[in-house]
């Protein structure tokens, strides 16, 4: 993040794929809504490698708006990773996140941040009481994801899939983003002791382009819910899951061996059996575990020395740390 000299109480990140014909109402929605939020503002529009010319259009609203930032990336890399580069440009004491296609509506952000600023709350999520989607290929999906990642991840919300959401930043500063994994970054804040409040906002149809959701997202949301349930709860120290899978292994094993030895010993029954087969596989898959356990932990020492590496690629950009607020 930029030095704090520079910093304004909101950084807005909008991450954009193919919105041109949203950009000049979505601009002019946040600036009347820009006096509302003392302490200053900036937009930063993350340009996700769209194709319709939407860089062009980025570029030509901020030549006169210097309160607008906006980063382009060389190829498309997906919501998770514009959202990473947000934060990682931003100069906000709080970071927000909004969808570029105007089904949000920024005059929620004023109402969101009151808590905040207030000291009742370090994350401030939406909630879309009353969606204006597809029941079927957005609903639905919605609201079984929703139920999968609250009870898995320990997070008291309805709506974990709307972007519309509000950090303080300090709680962002330490999160590495992949993958579909924007979704969980409540979770990640949660985990550093974060207050979390939801808050109903408003949820409107989308009135230009296509949506860039589907059902062909439901199998990386999984795969990342396991990752994020994995490092929330075992992140610092994975030789204990990995432990714990070992010594149940090991367990296994021992109950086959004596069984097998008390066939042997008691019964006289010294032919081969599948459970001895069982009781070497037992013995190795434990050792294996512990083995794993032990290569995690010196995976994550180095981690922690040698630090992350980004996973995205500017390749233009417009204003600067130094823009008027």
């Amino acid at each position: 993040m930029s030095p704090d000299s520079m910093r304004v109480q909101l950084s807005l990140v909008v991450p954009i794929l193919d919105e041109i014909e949203n950009l000049e109402p979505l601009v002019a929605e946040i600036e009347l809504v820009r006096p509302s939020i003392p302490g200053g503002s900036e937009l930063i529009l993350v340009d996700d490698g769209s194709r319709d010319g939407s860089w062009e259009k980025i570029r030509e609203l901020a030549s006169s708006r210097p309160w607008i930032r906006a980063l382009r990336f060389l190829g498309n890399q997906g919501q998770t990773a514009a959202m990473a580069a947000g934060i990682d440009v931003a100069r906000g004491e709080l970071i927000a996140f909004m969808d570029g296609d105007l089904q949000n509506d920024p005059h929620d952000l004023p109402a969101m941040i009151a808590p905040i600023v207030e000291g009742r709350a370090d994350v401030v999520c939406g909630w879309r009481a009353h969606r204006k989607d597809r029941t079927l290929s957005r609903i639905v999906p919605s609201v079984a994801a929703n139920f999968l990642i609250t009870h898995v991840l320990g997070l008291r919300l309805h709506d974990v899939g709307c972007t519309l959401k509000v950090f303080r930043a300090i709680y962002l500063e330490s999160v590495q983003l992949y993958g579909e994994m924007h979704r969980f970054i409540p979770a990640y804040c949660a985990a550093q002791g974060a207050r979390i409040l939801e808050m109903p906002v408003s949820h409107r149809a989308r009135r230009f382009g296509t949506s860039k959701y589907g059902l062909g997202r439901v199998y990386k949301v999984l795969i990342d819910l396991l990752t994020v349930k994995m490092l929330n709860t075992y992140g610092s120290k994975p030789a204990y899951f990995f432990g714990k899978i070992g010594f149940f292994f090991f367990f296994l094993g021992c109950t086959s061996f004596g069984f097998v030895a008390y066939r042997a010993f008691f019964l006289g029954r010294v032919e081969s059996t599948p459970m001895i087969f069982f009781m070497l596989l037992m013995f190795v898959a434990s050792l294996i575990c512990l083995m794993s356990g032990l290569l995690a932990e010196i995976n994550i020492r180095v981690l922690h020395k040698v630090g992350g590496k980004r996973h995205y690629r500017v390749i233009d950009e417009v204003g600067s740390p130094g823009s008027d607020r």
